[in-house]
C-alpha cells in the first residue's frame, strides 16, 4: 500500500517564498545571476523533496523522497512512533512517525498515520502495539 507524504502549509509556503523570492529579485533588480539561484533552489527542492511516498511492500518499507529511495527490510524495524520531533528530516509535517531500525532511525509523515500504523503491525509480526506506537516484543 502506498502512503502520500502529509505536506504542513506552512512549510509549503516557506518553500514556495524561499524558491520565489531569488526569481523576483532577478527580475525587478535586472541581476540575472540571480535566476540561476532561483533555477537552483527549484531543482534542489524538488530533487530532494518531491515526489514524497511510503510504501509497504512485501518484505519491506520504501521510503521515497524526491531522487533519493531508502528501502527498510521489516525484521530490521524495532519500533514505529508517532513523532513531533522538530529535528531536520525530508519530513514535511511535525505530524510524524520515527521509524527505529537496526542502522538508525528515520522521521517519516504519512499522511493517515492510523492506516499506516496498521499496515506496520500487519507486515512486520514481531511488532506490538505499545501505546500508541508499535515496538518489538521479546
Amino acid at each position: 500500500m502506498r502512503f502520500r507524504g502529509k505536506v504542513d502549509w506552512w512549510i509549503a509556503a516557506s518553500i514556495l517564498i524561499g524558491m520565489l523570492v531569488p526569481f523576483y529579485l532577478a527580475f525587478t533588480k535586472k541581476q540575472p545571476w540571480l535566476y540561476m539561484v532561483s533555477v537552483a533552489d527549484f531543482g534542489l527542492i524538488f530533487g530532494i523533496c518531491f515526489p514524497q511516498y511510503y510504501e509497504t511492500a512485501a518484505d519491506e518499507l520504501v521510503i521515497r523522497a524526491g531522487l533519493i529511495t531508502r528501502k527498510i527490510r521489516y525484521d530490521s524495524i524495532t519500533a514505529v512512533r508517532p513523532s513531533s520531533d522538530s529535528r531536520s528530516s525530508l519530513a514535511l509535517s511535525l505530524d510524524r512517525a520515527q521509524i527505529e531500525y537496526k542502522a538508525g532511525e528515520i522521521l517519516i509523515a504519512p499522511e493517515n498515520q492510523d492506516l499506516f500504523f496498521s499496515e506496520m503491525a500487519r507486515h512486520a509480526p514481531l511488532l506490538q502495539k505499545r501505546g500508541q506506537g508499535l515496538v518489538v516484543s521479546f
